[in-house]
């Protein structure tokens, strides 16, 4: 869907809305554009062995973290997840709806830029926890390498980093209850002298 720019006869209060709308719609078309061409970028490319046919050409591949089959898994887990949800809620709510077919379940396609995207973030993210768990080894000084033991809980830091950075709610909310104050005893009425 294409959001143009908001024009003179568009209302003063709409503007905004509508002139947002254009800017991430135009960013996500630049993206596209640099993603696409991006398989053709020497970053991406891996220099080939040459062969005893080869007459001077330069023959070269694509440089890929994954695997396009890794790729396609990873899409129809996280589509699978979706779904479900999906199916969950409007099961909750009562609603007709169909269920997906078992025989053939949702698989989206994946485009170059974007498992480029993932390819970026998936190492990004095994950086950040080798790095993290190499500083704690470091810090630990009882082994040389870094070690499952380490690697986990580097992992776990990272990915409660993340949590943290992009839920919508605290990891963990502490709650204070109001402490009671405890009650004033009653003086104790003064005993009564027997008269004899």
């Amino acid at each position: 869907m294409v959001f143009p720019k908001a024009s003179k006869s568009t209302p003063a209060l709409n503007r905004g809305i509508v002139n947002t709308l254009n800017a991430s719609y135009q960013n996500k078309s630049s993206i596209a554009k640099m993603w696409g061409v991006a398989h053709k970028c020497p970053l991406f490319l891996k220099k080939m062995a040459k062969k005893a046919g080869d007459k001077g050409k330069r023959r070269v591949r694509g440089n890929r973290a994954l695997s396009s089959h890794t790729i396609k898994a990873l899409a129809s887990g996280a589509t699978a997840n979706a779904v479900a949800l999906i199916e969950a809620e409007a099961a909750m709510l009562r609603n007709d709806t169909e269920k997906e077919s078992s025989s053939y379940p949702v698989l989206p396609s994946v485009g170059r830029a974007a498992a480029s995207l993932f390819e970026t973030a998936l190492i990004a993210y095994i950086q950040e926890a080798f790095s993290s768990a190499v500083e704690l080894t470091g810090v630990i000084g009882k082994h040389k390498k870094v070690t499952a033991r380490s690697m986990q809980v580097a992992t776990d830091a990272l990915n409660a980093r993340i949590a943290r950075a992009t839920g919508m709610v605290p990891e963990r909310v502490v709650a204070t209850l109001p402490t009671r104050k405890p009650r004033a005893k009653k003086a104790a009425a003064p005993a009564k002298e027997e008269c004899a």
